[in-house]
């Protein structure tokens, strides 16, 4: 029995909301339809995300309608949509693409790589003008790794954004949903009717309906950044929210439910490929660092001079990608790259031995992104020592190696 309905149902099915209210289901759909859908309900647990479940024939007043169920407190959602058939391509050119897709996908090592090919990928199925990998960073603001887009635009590739932008409850709602379709940000929002669930009294939970309306203030973020139209996927790594794919395009557009499953499904392979390309690129780097150290090794006992780990190459500064690196051993400094003075590393160290971290037998080491946060001194080193890594090197003669990372200016 139909318990509520979308004050446009005269628009779309042919028949006014309030002529469909305490209605059988069979009434919109049809028997046929209603034989699907009790199938389907015996058959799958649909309460985790919308399905595709038939066709709606065109009708004397209606287009042909795709039909998604899925289930919410105890009742069904049916959501009806035009099927936009011969304005976009059929499932069987979307499973394709998915599949070139997917396997083009296991090529990449790298992180960034891997993000710039889903992006590459995402914006080849829908056609939208700009495709982004956005990154949580640990303080969960965010920064644009990867971008596909149409050439008329200005690139947004590096940018970092606060993490207000996304609020806590949307990141939470991400982790529960595949995808976030917004074809018509400025389109008016449409009312149930009646607005509370006639048997439970409550409002209808539209955590997994496509046509949910968005909040104002996502539209206003949207029409500030010129988009009329998004698309948003997470990326998760160990159930935890890692980034999203964040599709714009500049006017409204539809989403139908083909292209939907397909950016779905890339969101999930990526989510699962990206530990792979993590993995990949540990290895990687943990080989580049083994073959450094033994270099260093090396040519320190062949030439019997610290000087060979500070003024030629590699240095310590190529290990950790460093700016600059100072070795306190012998009582003096060994410096390469850009570094604080003598005077000022003497502080430092001084300051770095008392940490906590150095009374640990299993992990000496202290590591910042942000020094002066811990050090207020460290504000006039920001420069050249905004991060730091140390480590000691021996605790009878207090030595340690130091690398620093200049500060990342933001406007």
């Amino acid at each position: 029995q139909v318990l509520q309905v979308s004050e446009n149902a005269g628009q779309h099915l042919g028949h006014e909301a309030a002529q469909l209210l305490g209605q059988p289901v069979s009434r919109v759909i049809g028997a046929v339809g209603e034989a699907r859908l009790r199938e389907m309900l015996g058959r799958n647990s649909m309460d985790s995300g919308a399905s595709y479940a038939f066709t709606l024939p065109p009708g004397t007043d209606r287009v042909a309608l795709d039909v998604c169920a899925h289930t919410s407190d105890g009742m069904v959602v049916l959501e009806f949509e035009a099927t936009g058939r011969g304005e976009s391509r059929d499932d069987d050119d979307f499973f394709m693409l998915v599949k070139a897709a997917v396997s083009r996908l296991q090529a990449p090592s790298s992180v960034r790589e891997f993000c710039q090919q889903v992006t590459q990928e995402v914006r080849a199925i829908t056609g939208l003008d700009r495709v982004m990998a956005y990154r949580f960073h640990a303080d969960h603001h965010g920064e644009v790794i990867a971008e596909s887009k149409s050439d008329a635009l200005s690139p947004w590739l590096g940018l970092h954004y606060p993490a207000a932008d996304i609020p806590q409850p949307a990141r939470e709602i991400y982790k529960r949903l595949w995808i976030r379709p917004l074809p018509d940000a400025a389109g008016p929002l449409v009312e149930l009717i009646p607005l509370a669930n006639p048997d439970t009294g409550r409002a209808l939970d539209m955590t997994h309906c496509a046509l949910r309306g968005a909040s104002v203030m996502y539209t206003e973020y949207l029409s500030n950044m010129g988009a009329a139209a998004s698309l948003t996927m997470p990326i998760m790594r160990d159930g935890e929210l890692w980034g999203l794919i964040a599709c714009h395009h500049g006017q409204p557009t539809a989403f139908p439910h083909q292209m939907r499953a397909a950016c779905e499904l890339l969101a999930q392979v990526a989510s699962l490929q990206l530990k792979s390309s993590d993995r990949i690129e540990s290895l990687e780097y943990g080989l580049k660092v083994e073959q450094i150290h033994q270099e260093l090794v090396a040519k320190a006992a062949r030439e019997g001079d610290l000087l060979a780990l500070s003024d030629r190459q590699p240095s310590l500064l190529d290990a950790m990608d460093a700016n600059g690196a100072a070795l306190y051993h012998m009582e003096r400094w060994w410096t390469a790259g850009s570094t604080p003075s003598e005077e000022q590393l003497d502080a430092l160290a001084d300051w770095v031995n008392q940490r906590p971290e150095f009374s640990s037998m299993t992990r000496p080491v202290f590591a910042t992104d942000m020094l002066s946060r811990e050090y207020p001194e460290g504000a006039e080193i920001s420069d050249v020592a905004s991060g730091v890594i140390a480590v000691q090197v021996s605790r009878l003669r207090r030595d340690l190696i130091i690398w620093f990372r200049p500060e990342t200016m933001q406007t």
